[in-house]
């Protein structure tokens, strides 16, 4: 009513004292707002002793049904027409908004014909019963009249009826429009579910208040990948856990896949960089694993779940093959998820020939479905392949093009969003582009912080030093390093692995800017020790990338160039792009020759996963010379 208010240190007094005087009531409040065209926020809460006057603009000398707003709503109601009334009562059990298709579905069983709906909505609107909501041909209906409207269905013992209608209304829409988010109708369908969602959400609470297992699995499921795609894990591992915890029968497909998403995302809602979540999870996910591949057959989804189920338990083999089977399979949009999730598997595997393959034929499949979300998902993986091979200019497409389909659906979850930010500052500083970087960090941290993911302030912070570092800014770096730090402790890093990898990377790279290469390796081995636990290559690379700047602070460069090709073949690639690599190279070639250091590098480059990872043990530079490459003993193999 008024542009520009605030609610601060001027007005609150005014504002408590107006909400007070009032009760909380919504009606109340939406009366007593209007009067803010006219009257100052001080007059408005002193003509409180005067409200009835001042919000209905009557007088203190009218009828009775004029004193109280449970009074004029009940004179109202009774004003109405038998079949006004009815839509009215109806209507009230949807929290979310009116349409004439829900409002016929609620007066399914009485007098009222579906033809007439419309006509009764409008007179209703007239009779300031319904507003007229924003999107057109949908009406509201204000809290405090909704109320009104349950309390005279429940004194009537129609309370239930109407929410099991309304319940079999909501569940059919949500399971016409969900195939639909996965395809060229997915706009459409994100629309029509975002405006029914609070009546969807409305729907399953009754069904499992009511008991009704099955419909609430089933609805649940319904609406996960809306879910999904918005990144809200935490609600969907609610409800999943909700409408699992009703007695049920016993173990199907749909309850097992239900099962599958409840842990899922549970794990994501913890944790959603790293497997922090899994540990506590690992029992159940077992048994669920076992009981999903007990059935003759999985459909599609199923199968994709009890792949990603496999995987997180480290049975990659067969994992991988529940993924190719779907990726070869005729459900094109399918395919286009199997070969995103495999792309992922590879990409921690440092596998990157595999990943090329799989986010090609990703980007293909889901432009033949028409699927929005899974070119935003799948974009920035080819972003960060393109940033390798040094095409910054077609990674930074990637990246604009993921942003602006994903604005079109509304966005990518929280993490993706900021860690598509992330992408961007880093590619940002590889075209020599400082102060652009710059002037994203700090909104990207207060996005972390305000996400109140603990994982996230963890691990954006730790970036944002190392990015500090690279700016050249120690100090900034140090007071970033030192917050992230902090959000770690007893020994259970937010963050988990992932976390501690990180943050122990920057504070060693740090130390090697502030030249201490005692403090360089005390970081340096934390760092590496997560990175094992982690099981994560590209983790590693970057601890090696670390490892090498600490070689090169003790002047040990064939070490320099050993750790960078054992940083490439962790990764799966040669990064080209990288201004730190490039710069410790050139200080490499400079002290070695470049023969020499090309030699080294491809010693590095040449090892096997488990031996490049073992070389990354920075204990290693204190126990050898500077010479022929040599790794520790089995008793320090880490198991991947």
């Amino acid at each position: 009513m008024r542009p520009g208010f605030d609610v601060d240190e001027r007005t609150r007094a005014d504002v408590v004292r107006l909400v007070r005087g009032l009760d909380g009531m919504p009606l109340a409040l939406e009366l007593a707002a209007a009067r803010l065209r006219t009257l100052s926020l001080p007059e408005l809460a002193a003509g409180l002793s005067d409200r009835f006057r001042l919000l209905t603009t009557g007088s203190r000398a009218a009828a009775p049904r004029h004193r109280t707003l449970r009074a004029v709503i009940a004179w109202s109601w009774d004003l109405l027409g038998e079949n006004e009334r009815t839509v009215a009562e109806r209507v009230s059990v949807l929290p979310g908004g009116v349409t004439p298709e829900s409002a016929a579905a609620v007066c399914a069983g009485t007098a009222v014909l579906p033809g007439e709906v419309p006509e009764l909505l409008a007179a209703l609107v007239d009779k300031s019963l319904l507003l007229l909501a924003p999107d057109a041909g949908r009406y509201r209906m204000l809290e405090t009249l909704r109320e009104y409207g349950i309390e005279r269905l429940a004194d009537r013992g129609a309370l239930g009826a109407v929410r099991d209608l309304a319940a079999r209304h909501l569940a059919g829409l949500v399971a016409r429009e969900d195939p639909l988010l996965r395809g060229p109708g997915q706009l459409a369908a994100l629309r029509v579910i975002r405006a029914e969602y609070d009546n969807a959400i409305a729907a399953l609470r009754h069904l499992c208040d009511t008991g009704d297992a099955t419909a609430a699995v089933t609805l649940a499921m319904d609406l996960s990948w809306y879910w999904q795609i918005l990144g809200r894990h935490a609600e969907a591992a609610y409800w999943h856990g909700q409408a699992l915890a009703l007695p049920a029968a016993g173990h199907t497909p749909d309850r097992d896949t239900a099962e599958a998403m409840l842990l899922l995302n549970r794990v994501n809602a913890r944790s959603p960089l790293s497997a922090d979540g899994l540990h506590e999870n690992e029992p159940a996910l077992r048994a669920l694993a076992d009981r999903l591949l007990a059935h003759p057959s999985l459909p599609g989804f199923a199968g994709v779940l009890a792949a990603i189920t496999l995987h997180f338990l480290r049975e990659h083999e067969a994992s991988l093959a529940l993924v190719r089977r779907l990726a070869e399979g005729p459900d094109v949009w399918m395919s286009g998820l199997a070969h995103m999730f495999r792309a992922s598997f590879a990409e921690n595997q440092g596998d990157l020939d595999q990943v090329r393959a799989d986010v090609a034929a990703a980007l293909d499949a889901f432009g033949r479905a028409g699927d929005r979300w899974g070119l935003a998902a799948v974009l920035p993986t080819r972003a960060l392949l393109r940033q390798y091979d040094g095409d910054l200019d077609g990674a930074l497409a990637d990246l604009r093009e993921a942003r602006a389909l994903a604005r079109e659906f509304g966005s990518l979850s929280l993490a993706d969003e900021i860690f598509l930010d992330v992408r961007w500052i880093d590619l940002y500083l590889r075209r020599g582009e400082d102060a652009r970087a710059r002037a994203m960090l700090d909104a990207v941290r207060e996005r972390a912080e305000r996400s109140a993911s603990p994982e996230l302030v963890v691990i954006v912070g730790a970036l944002e030093a190392g990015t500090w570092l690279r700016l050249g800014d120690p100090e900034r770096a140090r007071v970033r390093i030192e917050a992230a730090e902090a959000g770690m402790a007893d020994g259970a890093p937010a963050g988990g692995e992932y976390g501690a990898a990180i943050v122990g990377s920057v504070r060693a790279s740090l130390c090697v800017r502030q030249g201490d290469a005692a403090g360089a390796e005390v970081a340096l081995a934390r760092a590496y020790v997560a990175a094992l636990e982690s099981r994560d290559l590209p983790i590693m690379a970057m601890v090696a990338v670390t490892g090498a700047g600490l070689a090169g602070l003790l002047g040990r460069h064939r070490d320099v160039a050993l750790l960078l090709g054992a940083a490439a073949r962790l990764r799966g690639t040669h990064d080209l792009s990288d201004r730190q690599i490039q710069a410790m190279a050139a200080r490499g070639r400079a002290a070695l020759g470049e023969d020499v250091f090309a030699a080294a590098y491809q010693d590095g480059w040449r090892m096997d996963g488990k031996t490049a990872s073992l070389q990354v043990d920075p204990a290693r530079l204190r126990r050898e010379p500077d010479g022929p490459a040599r790794v520790c003993g089995p008793s320090m193999s880490p198991t991947f």
